[in-house]
């Protein structure tokens, strides 16, 4: 069986999430891998937003601007596949990566990044506990407003008490 490297597996958890009309099992079936593969890279992904270490960062597509994202989009625009090979070896580029970046740019989304899914869990659990403190308080001030027009019936029933 052939390992793939870091960069495929995102590239088809890309695929995976952005699949539109495509099943999980078509996506798994046309990158040959399994479906419950396929369901563990998600999972991973979803829970703690990667698979395993990120690519290194001296690789040369790390540090690309926009801009320059940009320039090798409009270079490759109109180049057929032996050509666009040909331009991403020079250039150091995969034909996956330019499909990738263009899909960003047309993309109706803000190229900046979502929420991390671990700190979607936390505000969620600081949600919950402030929830379950509020209902805490409710009951306290209501026990208090009720203990309060209880005095006062009572006061009205046997009069007010003196002390002597």
């Amino acid at each position: 069986m052939q390992k793939l490297s870091q960069e495929a597996k995102e590239v088809i958890i890309q695929k995976a999430l952005n699949r539109g009309d495509s099943s999980l099992e078509q996506i798994a079936k046309s990158n040959n891998i399994g479906y419950s593969t396929l369901q563990k890279w998600l999972k991973a992904f979803r829970d703690a937003d990667l698979i395993s270490p990120p690519l290194k960062s001296n690789s040369p597509t790390a540090n690309l601007t926009n801009a320059i994202k940009f320039n090798h989009i409009l270079k490759t625009s109109e180049l057929d596949d032996p050509d666009l090979g040909r331009y991403c070896r020079e250039h150091g580029l995969y034909s996956h990566q330019l499909q990738t970046w263009r899909e960003q740019f047309m993309s109706d989304k803000d190229n900046k990044k979502e929420t991390p899914q671990s700190e979607v869990k936390s505000l969620k659990l600081e949600n919950k506990r402030l929830q379950k403190e509020l209902q805490r308080k409710d009951k306290a001030l209501a026990e208090a407003s009720a203990l309060l027009i209880l005095k006062k019936k009572a006061a009205l029933i046997w009069g007010e008490k003196e002390d002597d």
